[in-house]
């Protein structure tokens, strides 16, 4: 969320502790006055691994949907080992298709939402189906 702190001035960009610089740049490339706060760390799950093994052996993974790439990075190694290559990766936008390509390289089929929204996302699962 971006929200001004008057109406002109310095602009506050809440974001988390892998925030891509995107936003800010393209703000202040248009001369906004920003302020970045961290609201919120991201950091590894350990027990996800456990919950993730635990549902392998079911029909389960189709297709991964991934929302950033700070979730691609934590995820990919492990995932990796689990799905198989039939698999679709989901990326909800461009940096985060960019983050699959850096972590899976070529080895599983790719679908990027044309808008990174619920409905976007739903567009593709829809025709996975």
């Amino acid at each position: 969320a971006v929200v001004s702190t008057q109406s002109t001035g310095t602009w506050v960009f809440y974001c988390s502790s892998k925030a891509l610089d995107i936003i800010p740049d393209t703000l202040s490339q248009n001369n906004f006055s920003l302020k970045q706060l961290v609201r919120y760390q991201v950091e590894k799950r350990t027990e996800l691994e456990q919950e993730v093994i635990s549902l392998q052996n079911s029909d389960m993974y189709r297709a991964v949907v991934f929302f950033s790439p700070s979730g691609v990075e934590f995820t990919a190694s492990m995932l990796s080992r689990v799905v198989s290559r039939d698999c679709v990766l989901v990326a909800f936008g461009g940096s985060t298709a960019k983050g699959i390509k850096q972590c899976f390289g070529d080895e599983y089929r790719v679908e990027v939402c044309e808008r990174p929204t619920p409905n976007g996302v739903l567009d593709v699962l829809l025709k996975l189906i």
